[in-house]
């Protein structure tokens, strides 16, 4: 996967400050130790990687090991068994603050981890949608909470333009009309009428932190100023520069007023998780002090269901249940106490599972990536067949795709300069050569979505839509005629196709080195290629600082390669943007949108140079309008196109996986939760 979002300004609120919000990747508050309750040593029986190494696939079956057995509550105490689940996952956070720097991708998802059992909230982010936790509801044009006003911005006034810029309106400045159209300013009128939105965010009421404290707006005041502050490690401006202060109407209503011009399609999404503003004192932290604070790095305040009593450095972190959790109503959250421990070898940690030192097994994959437990698949699946271990899929939003270079670089001068991929033939008969069911079974153990060559969304999207879509399922006969019309043949029977003298020969550039998932698929795509039709690739391994270098220097996205295989990220709007002209890779390159905008630049992600303006058009469209109806019929125009014109086949989408003790219920991974602890105060255990 790229180190670049799919669709950097659509983000969320809690990513663009690099938090974790709506769902996606968390949050952080504070909390207090419970001494009525005696935690269960974490650690539980040591198994170490020397004793499973004999083991096949590093699983032990019961009786392998003799384990101690996990200790308990002492005798002195009256209070009874408490029901835990021990949770182990490879990293620990380096901080519980939400805006703390973040050293790592890995550190980031074991701080959600944790911090989804300290908050609920504030927004879901579940099956491509998103739900409100501590919210009344989400704000929208039909019940109000959103509102578009007219706004008048002379000549020379601060503008958002259409790019979600920030500048002075001036000649050819494009913006969106009060209708939410795109326009061009003359640079004569001396005004403009542009779009000014307004959103309002209900808090639920009786709300509490653990200590007893109303959860109020001020909270989500305070997160705010923390967001918006140069000092704090993570702040992101983007977001916080489009929008005014926000007005705290009440103790449960706050309104953001965007500035003339931003139209923002996740406005029900922009909304920080809320922070203890008691804990800074009326004179108030600043959000340096706040950022160095050891309250809010390492012993945050929670308003979830569980409160941290515990946090043992390089070994583990005890959280019990916090009895003013809103939901403390309905019995939850159901466990008494939650262990998180660090266990970076998955063989060790499949060994602890099997012992029963974890209870769940989870490998922080956030969108989809490599699985954690890939080398130790086969003895994950034969522990299920004996009944020992329950393994969890769900579809990740990571998707592999192989891409054509429609446009290689002017000085790119392998067999895709040629113009071999500027036929479409070519191209289909490509996605029809793949048999992808194939690939899902040998690499995916038959659990992810193989029916995705048509479009770049799961076809359990809420966007997407089969009718009417190109379809190119596995037909090497059909693949082979489509090649034929385009000019090649075998013409000596050495088994690879040839047209005027050259072999269709192909460079299929990837990596890194030692990614198992991408070798394996090198190796099945070379064998599937030649042997169904004829087309000979020949395999090149990069370093992802190589492989993702921008324009020029890079291979695929300096546009220097003939086919090119990597995964994007896509979330709630399917991802069209990558494969758009105001995507494209270069520079000076002279090639302009559907709109005539001129584009190209270094950090752009439409690798394949794929142009098409009705597919920029719907696409862009699409991603601009706040209508829902109207979302899904642009997006469904735009999908039509790609799957014509195949610009790259999209191979699969990853798995997620974690694995649990048959004891353990309600664990439920989703698409797009990133973190596998997103339901914990639903979890239970049967001891």
């Amino acid at each position: 996967m790229r180190g670049r979002s799919a669709l950097p300004r659509n983000t969320p609120f809690k990513i663009l400050v690099g938090i974790v919000l709506a769902s996606t990747l968390l949050s952080a508050c504070q909390p207090q130790t419970s001494p009525a309750i005696a935690p269960v040593d974490p650690r539980g029986p040591a198994v170490t990687v020397a004793a499973i190494t004999n083991v096949p696939g590093g699983y032990v079956p019961p009786g392998t090991l003799t384990p101690e057995p996990v200790p308990s509550l002492p005798a002195a105490t009256s209070t009874p068994a408490l029901k835990h689940v021990t949770v182990c996952m490879p990293f620990e956070p380096d901080t519980l603050y939400d805006y703390g720097p973040a050293t790592s991708r890995e550190g980031l998802l074991a701080r959600a981890a944790v911090l989804q059992a300290l908050r609920d909230g504030p927004i879901d982010h579940r099956g491509y949608d998103y739900q409100p936790v501590i919210l009344q509801t989400l704000p929208s044009l039909q019940n109000g909470d959103a509102v578009i006003a007219a706004s008048t911005v002379a000549q020379g006034g601060s503008i958002v333009d259409s790019s979600g810029n920030l500048t002075t309106l001036a000649a050819g400045v494009r913006y969106f009309d009060t209708s939410g159209n795109e326009q061009a300013y003359d640079g004569f009128s001396g005004f403009v009428q542009t779009m000014q939105m307004t959103v309002t965010f209900r808090l639920r009421p009786g709300l509490k932190w653990e200590d007893g404290v109303s959860l109020t707006t001020a909270d989500v005041a305070f997160a705010w100023e923390l967001a918006k502050n140069l000092d704090t490690h993570s702040a992101d401006l983007f977001f916080s520069n489009r929008v005014s202060d926000p007005v705290v109407v009440d103790a449960q209503t706050i309104r953001w007023t965007y500035r003339p011009g931003f139209k923002d399609p996740l406005y029900f999404t922009r909304f920080p998780v809320p922070l203890p503003h008691h804990l800074a004192g009326d004179g108030g932290f600043t959000p340096a002090q706040v950022a160095a604070d050891p309250g809010f790095n390492r012993k945050p305040l929670s308003f979830g269901p569980f409160k941290l009593d515990e946090w043992v450095a390089d070994d583990h972190i005890t959280l019990s249940r916090n009895p003013n959790y809103f939901r403390a109503s309905e019995g939850l959250p159901h466990l008494d106490q939650l262990i998180y421990r660090f266990v970076p070898d998955p063989a060790q940690m499949l060994a602890q599972l099997g012992s029963g030192a974890c209870d769940v097994g989870i490998g922080l994959q956030g969108g989809g990536q490599t699985s954690f437990f890939e080398s130790q698949m086969d003895a994950v699946l034969q522990a299920q067949s004996q009944g020992v271990l329950v393994p969890y899929f769900s579809a990740g939003t990571s998707f592999e795709h192989l891409d054509f270079n429609i446009s290689p670089a002017p000085d790119y001068t392998g067999p895709a300069a040629t113009g071999v991929f500027q036929d479409a033939r070519v191209r289909q008969a490509v996605a029809r050569c793949i048999d992808r069911a194939a690939l899902v079974k040998s690499l995916l153990y038959g659990r992810a979505e193989a029916a995705m060559p048509w479009a770049y969304v799961p076809t359990d999207h809420p966007l997407f839509d089969p009718s009417g879509l190109a379809q190119y399922g596995f037909d090497p006969q059909a693949g082979r005629a489509l090649l034929a019309d385009a000019g090649w043949r075998d013409s000596n029977g050495d088994g690879v196709l040839d047209s005027n003298g050259r072999t269709l020969t192909l460079g299929y550039t990837y990596g890194p080195p030692g990614n198992g998932l991408r070798e394996s698929l090198a190796g099945l795509l070379k064998t599937q290629l030649k042997g169904n039709c004829g087309i000979e690739i020949v395999p090149a391994v990069l370093p992802l600082s190589e492989l993702f270098a921008s324009y020029p220097d890079g291979p695929l996205f300096g546009r220097k390669y003939d086919l090119g295989q990597f995964a994007w990220v896509t979330d709630g709007e399917p991802p069209c943007a990558l494969f758009t002209s105001r995507e494209w890779t270069g520079s000076g390159d002279g090639v302009s949108d559907a709109y005539g905008i001129a584009t190209g630049y270094p950090d752009g992600g439409n690798n394949t140079g794929y142009i098409n303006p009705g597919f920029d058009q719907s696409c862009l469209k699409a991603m601009g309008t706040l209508e829902a109806v109207e979302k899904k019929r642009l997006h469904h125009q735009a999908m039509s196109l790609f799957s014509q014109d195949v610009p790259s086949v999209i191979l699969f989408a990853k798995v997620k996986i974690a694995v649990a003790r048959p004891a353990v219920s309600g664990l439920m991974l989703d698409p797009t939760e990133d973190s596998e602890t997103w339901n914990v105060e639903e979890w239970d255990a049967s001891r």
